[in-house]
Parts: C-alpha cells; sequence; structure tokens
C-alpha cells in the first residue's frame, strides 16, 4: 500500500481571494479541493469507487432527462431572460456562486441559451460578462458582495 505525502507552500497573494472563494463555492475543505485540482491536472480519476459511482449516475439521471425532454442534453424550453436572470439571483441568494452550479440549475429549470443549447460554466460565465447582464444582476441584488465572491470570482 502506498503512502500519502504531506506537501506545504504558500498561495501567492494575487490568488489568495481567487483561491478562497473557490474553495468555499466547492463545499470541500482546502485539502480536498487541492487533490481534485492534482487530479485534473493529471488527467487522473478519482479512485475513490463511490465517486466514480456518482459522477456516473449524475450524468446518466442527466441524459435520462433530456431524453424525455427532447434532445439528449438540450433543455426543452427556450431562452427566457427574465427566468434565467431569477435563477441566476436566487442561487446567489443562496449562497451558490458558481458557474457551474448556476448553469446546472439554469438546466434543471429546462431554459435553453439563446443559441438553442444547453448551459454551461463557460456558456454562463461568458452571458454573465455582458453588461446588460451585469447590471440587471446588479439590479436583482443589490448587496451582491454580500451573498458571495460575484466581483472577485470567476464562476
Amino acid at each position: 500500500m502506498s503512502k500519502s505525502i504531506s506537501v506545504t507552500f504558500r498561495v501567492p497573494a494575487e490568488l489568495v481571494g481567487a483561491f478562497n472563494c473557490a474553495v468555499n463555492e466547492s463545499g470541500t475543505d482546502k485539502t480536498a479541493w487541492l487533490v481534485e485540482a492534482v487530479r485534473q491536472k493529471l488527467n487522473q480519476p478519482d479512485s475513490n469507487p463511490d465517486n466514480r459511482l456518482l459522477a456516473l449516475v449524475e450524468r446518466m439521471e442527466v441524459a435520462a432527462a433530456a431524453l424525455a425532454g427532447g434532445k439528449q442534453g438540450i433543455p426543452s424550453q427556450p431562452y427566457n431572460e427574465a427566468a434565467v436572470l431569477q435563477i441566476v439571483a436566487d442561487t446567489i441568494r443562496q449562497g451558490f456562486n458558481n458557474g457551474r452550479i448556476i448553469a446546472e440549475r439554469i438546466n434543471e429549470a429546462g431554459y435553453q441559451t439563446v443559441a438553442g443549447r444547453a448551459w454551461d460554466k463557460d456558456i454562463y460565465s461568458a452571458w454573465k460578462r455582458k453588461d446588460r447582464h451585469s447590471a440587471a444582476m446588479d439590479a436583482a441584488i443589490p448587496a451582491l458582495a454580500d451573498y458571495g465572491c460575484h466581483h472577485e470570482c470567476k464562476g
């Protein structure tokens, strides 16, 4: 059986805010977050069979829901800006200011992107960078900074 090693290092000052925000948004501790980052960098899947099975089940649930609603992976309802803004605002108010989580919530609500695709964290990030969406989010959540890391983290 192989042994684990202890690694100690400093996070550069310019990364501290983003690092802390990413760890908080992940819902895990710093060690778990860093181990996951190392696994991703090394292209090594999680060795825990329960975690791998859970990820597979989640993918199957998404596929099954998409098949019930139409094309696989595509939500059934067309883009609705007011509904999407409401979902984003509600999710952030609940303390989840993470692009992946917000994209999942929009997909779960059944809304497509403007281009008729499923949301992902990159599409959400591009969407929220548009001035009108950023202004609408700030109006929907007056104290957005109190709900997480809206301006500090790339979600």
